[in-house]
């Protein structure tokens, strides 16, 4: 009997799962806009405390842009309850609400509000207004393991696995990869994307496209 592989691999501590990087995606990729549509983002998405306050402190330049369909009130903005989960920082999270029936920060052409402002902020480099895990989407993390989110698997095709795709999953995933991972960390997944193809650790790692479009 042949031995099963593991479903995941350890790499710089995470526990990365094997589709990530052995699979293939129906469409190009998440950062693809017209593949996109915001489907994932309709019911919004937990935030660290941190994240909730920095988005605050922005407040007024992110109902300035905000549409008709959007509450500029922050008490619509985010969820009464705080959970606790150590995939986030100090063990907290939120949830952002769902405002008419989507995240509260995603305007009537299914764009956020709060990724449109960001390349006018002052931000330092990689330092975000969008929450981690709705860059990070459609991956996940859970308890140290790096994984796909089926949530949208079938919808859309940025989200959704097929043998015979477009992408390789290590190339569509690689903005999403590189910021849960870091470059080197990435770099080291295309050595193990190369090996489990064949290709013996030569696969370049892809570049990671902003989703500022920087």
């Amino acid at each position: 009997m042949r031995n099963r592989k593991p479903e995941t691999v350890e790499v710089d501590g995470w526990q990365v799962e094997r589709r990530l990087f052995e699979s293939r995606i129906e469409g190009r990729g998440p950062l693809i806009a017209d593949e996109c549509g915001g489907q994932c983002c309709l019911h919004g998405v937990y935030a660290s405390l941190p994240e909730r306050d920095k988005i605050l402190a922005h407040a007024d330049r992110i109902a300035d842009i905000m549409d008709e369909t959007q509450s500029r009130d922050t008490g619509d903005w985010f969820e009464d309850d705080i959970h606790e989960d150590s995939d986030y920082p100090g063990g907290l999270c939120i949830g952002t609400a769902v405002y008419n029936d989507k995240c509260a920060f995603l305007n009537a052409d299914g764009l956020c509000v709060l990724q449109l402002l960001e390349p006018e902020l002052d931000l330092a480099e990689g330092e975000r207004l969008k929450p981690f895990y709705c860059c990070l989407f459609p991956l996940t993390t859970w308890y140290g393991r790096l994984e796909f989110d089926d949530m949208c698997h079938g919808v859309r095709p940025c989200c959704t696995l097929k043998a015979d795709g477009k992408s390789a999953s290590i190339d569509a995933f690689a903005y999403e990869l590189q910021l849960a991972m870091g470059e080197e960390g990435y770099a080291k997944l295309c050595r193990l994307a190369a090996d489990a193809n064949g290709h013996a650790g030569s696969r370049e790692p892809a570049k990671a496209e902003s989703p500022r479009g920087e």
